[in-house]
Parts: C-alpha cells; sequence; structure tokens
C-alpha cells in the first residue's frame, strides 16, 4: 500500500461484490431448481468453502452421498474424466453430483463446450476455481452465454458490514452497531476469520442475547482498552495520554498487531476526517454514503473529529503516516525497530496542536 494524500475513497463499481447475486446461487442450490453446471471462480475462499459444504451436505439425501457425489481435485483428474462421470447417470436417485475443487490446475477445458451445448440433465456439475481463468476462452464465453458462469471478488471493505449482518442473521447472533464496527476492525476483511469469530461468539453466547462490545472484546480476544477502534477514538478527541498508552500497548505486543495495519487504518480514518470537514454543510445521510461509515450513527463522531483537526494538521498527518508506511516496508529504514516505529509515530501525533 503506498498512501495518497488526500484522496477521496471512490467507489468502484466494477470491483463490487455482487451480494444478491450470491444470494440467489445460495437459494438456488437449497432448492429444487437446480442447473446442469455452475462454474464457479473466485479467489476469496469463504465463497468457495461455502459452495463446497452445500455441494457435499444438502444437495443429495444422506444415504446416497457414496452412489452419486464425486468429489475430485484439479491436481488428481482431468477435463476427458470429468466429463466420463457428467454423462453416467445417477445411482438410485435422481440425480448425480460431480464436485471439482482447485481447477485451475486442469489443461484442456476447450473440450467442455461441448458438454455445454448439450448437458446431462441429472448430473449437477460444479466447478471451482480459486484462479480466474482467461475470460477470452470460447468456454468461458460460451458459460457465461448459458447463465452457467459466477465469479465473485473479495468483498470490499464498505459491504463488510452488510456481509457481517447477513452472517449473523443467519446464525441467529444479535449485535450492536459499535460490536459489528470492532469486530471489523479487529478481524480486517477475511470473510473466512469472521465466520470462524462469528461461530466462536455463537458458542460462547445465548440465544437472543445481543452482542456488544464487551463481548467481542471477551470472546474474540480483543483487548478492551489498547486496539486500534479505541486508537481512532482517542485520536479522533486529541487525548493525547490515553493515545499515547495505546500506541505503546501497540507496541509492545506487535506481533499481533502489525504496524502496516495500524497506518492502513489510521489513514482510513483520517481520510473520513478531511472528506468530513470538508464536506461540513451535507446531510448526515450524504456523509454516511460519502464516507462509506458501516453505521449512520458514526457520522457524529466524524464530525466532532473534523472540529478538532485542522486541515493543515490533517495534512500533516498523512505525510507522516506516508512516511511510516514506507518505513514499515523497509524502505529508507535499515535498523529501527517495528516497536520503535509505533512510539515515533505516537510522537507525532503528540506534536500536533
Amino acid at each position: 500500500m503506498y498512501i495518497t494524500k488526500l484522496r477521496s475513497p471512490a467507489i468502484n463499481f466494477t470491483d463490487r461484490f455482487d451480494e444478491m447475486e450470491w444470494k440467489e446461487l445460495l437459494n438456488e442450490l437449497t432448492g429444487n431448481q437446480l442447473k446442469p453446471i455452475y462454474l464457479v471462480s473466485s479467489e476469496e475462499l469463504f465463497f468457495i468453502d461455502k459452495l463446497i459444504h452445500l455441494a457435499s451436505n444438502k444437495l443429495l439425501p444422506k444415504e446416497q452421498l457414496d452412489f452419486n457425489l464425486a468429489s475430485l481435485y484439479g491436481k488428481e483428474t482431468n477435463i476427458k474424466n470429468i466429463l466420463d462421470l457428467a454423462r453416467e447417470f445417477p445411482f438410485m436417485g435422481e440425480r448425480k453430483i460431480i464436485l471439482v475443487r482447485e481447477a485451475q490446475d486442469i489443461k484442456d477445458w476447450d473440450l467442455l463446450s461441448a458438454y455445454i451445448k448439450k448437458p446431462n440433465p441429472s448430473t449437477v456439475l460444479i466447478i471451482l476455481f480459486t484462479k480466474k481463468p482467461d475470460g477470452r476462452a470460447s468456454w468461458v464465453k460460451l458459460a457465461k452465454e448459458s447463465g452457467y458462469w459466477h465469479e465473485w471478488k473479495s468483498i470490499p471493505d464498505y459491504q463488510l458490514p452488510s456481509f457481517l449482518a447477513d452472517l449473523s442473521q443467519e446464525m441467529n447472533l444479535k449485535m450492536d452497531e459499535h460490536a459489528q464496527a470492532l469486530l471489523l476492525e479487529y478481524v480486517g476483511n477475511d470473510l473466512s476469520t469472521i465466520s470462524n469469530e462469528l461461530e466462536k461468539l455463537k458458542l460462547n453466547v445465548a440465544e437472543g442475547f445481543k452482542i456488544g462490545k464487551i463481548e467481542i472484546e471477551k470472546y474474540i480476544g480483543v483487548s478492551k482498552e489498547f486496539n486500534v477502534f479505541e486508537l481512532q477514538k482517542a485520536l479522533s478527541i486529541k487525548d493525547k495520554t490515553k493515545s499515547f498508552r495505546i500506541f505503546n500497548n501497540l507496541a509492545i505486543h506487535s506481533k499481533s498487531n502489525p504496524i502496516i495495519a495500524t497506518i492502513a487504518s489510521l489513514f482510513n480514518h483520517f481520510n473520513r476526517i478531511w472528506l468530513t470537514k470538508v464536506n461540513l454543510t451535507k446531510s448526515d445521510d450524504e456523509l454516511s454514503k460519502l464516507l462509506k461509515l458501516p453505521f449512520k450513527t458514526f457520522v457524529k463522531e466524524y464530525r466532532e473529529a473534523s472540529s478538532n483537526y485542522s486541515l493543515h494538521e490533517i495534512e500533516r498527518v498523512f505525510a507522516f503516516l506516508n512516511e511510516y508506511d514506507l518505513k514499515s516496508k523497509g524502505l529508507f529504514n535499515q535498523s529501527t525497530t517495528e516497536r520503535e516505529l509505533y512510539i515515533e509515530i505516537a510522537l507525532h501525533f503528540n506534536r500536533l496542536n
């Protein structure tokens, strides 16, 4: 990451995660109107793992799994073998499932074109890629035209709250806004990790209990006082004593709090403060969308933070965060440790008026 000063985080809709399409696919796979072919490409392993679980546990009665489920790996098979299996009819059942994992390791995909044009209606062929095939290939174009192609990129940060809310609802978990924000700040954008942490919460809280910051701190392992979420709040109100204490603790435990991630979080936080300051006349709804806040109630905090910093101070913050982002990656830095870098950043913040 190279930090660019005063840059509005514009949405690139070509990178947008299509949540509706994902939900439609899940509903389709848990219903009875299955297509004969599903070609899925995603570098986000959560989506791949979810589809593997559905294919292995939900599409066939348990007593038919041994006969009508074929689970293959790309390194151990080839397209001819896959198509031979796909053309076979199910044994003592209505359908046969063929699940192909790590499909990017297979060659000669052009052979799939003939099968796409005339698939076996009693077979559900699910092929999963963790590396996107060449979109110019004729079989990929044909798959897209036939409605068999699905592709999901990683979820951008501004869509994570919606994903978290949906996944929590699916697990019958209730969380307040601050708990959700703290969880995302601590866990980051790894969907599998988010899912695992929600499973941990599910094991530890009673059904129907509304999870707050206390439960996140207790069961997820977030330090109650010394985390980036609390650091942002302390910096927003210029509480120099508290922010220095948190910086010092993060420095002591830098192995579990990598400075690169902290700098990125602080940059995003101050980018929002800057955006708020130069757009103070906008309504709360407009600001919430502009800042891509997980919850509109956070707009008040950013309005207050923007009143505590001048534009010149924010520019200084961007300048030294950019400098320490480079240093944390070894540029212009031969001997300073990560712990020392943390303390130097803290001192820069304390020097602000």
